[in-house]
């Protein structure tokens, strides 16, 4: 918020972030940003082949693939999360994206101009059409958004309050 300048934060929280990461579509990021074909290779043959099993008390289930998701508690699915959503940098423009393990926050800050009015005005209509790009964006590549914790936050040091429809 420098130069008293109002700036929108949106925080964005996925649902289940881990769980939806889609193999075939990490695969093809990773190799459009020029991953060595070994590394590619390795990176899919640990996703490969994941399989599992419920328990309910003394009731086992019959063992099933994973063909969807990163495994918690690796060190690596933190990585490849954020890599998997490292266009949607690209996708957004020019407003500034943090993405932090599953963690998406997005920084809006309208063009200078004299009154405060106009650029909440600005970062109203910027924020509800970043809301909706994020939503479409996270739509097309099959990772839902958990839209009761996603938050959008208004920094400014004058007293209006700011509007933001998100779907």
């Amino acid at each position: 918020m420098a130069a008293n300048i109002p700036t929108l934060a949106l925080y964005v929280d996925y649902q289940k972030a881990y769980d939806r990461v889609w193999h075939a579509a990490l695969l093809c990021k990773l190799e459009r940003m020029g991953m060595p074909h070994n590394l590619l290779k390795m990176t899919g043959s640990w996703l490969k082949d994941r399989r599992a099993y419920v328990e309910y008390g003394e009731i086992s289930s019959k063992i099933f693939n994973i063909n969807i998701g990163l495994p918690h508690g690796s060190s690596l699915s933190p990585y490849l999360f954020i890599v998997f959503h490292s266009d949607l940098t690209n996708y957004l423009g020019a407003h500034s994206c943090h993405l932090f393990a599953d963690d998406l926050c997005v920084l809006i800050r309208p063009p200078i101009m004299k009154n405060l009015g106009p650029m909440i005005e600005y970062l109203e209509k910027e924020g509800t059409r970043i809301c909706n790009q994020v939503f479409t964006y996270s739509k097309k590549w099959k990772q839902p958004l958990n839209v009761s914790k996603t938050v959008v936050q208004l920094f400014h040091t004058q007293g209006l309050r700011g509007r933001i429809n998100f779907r």
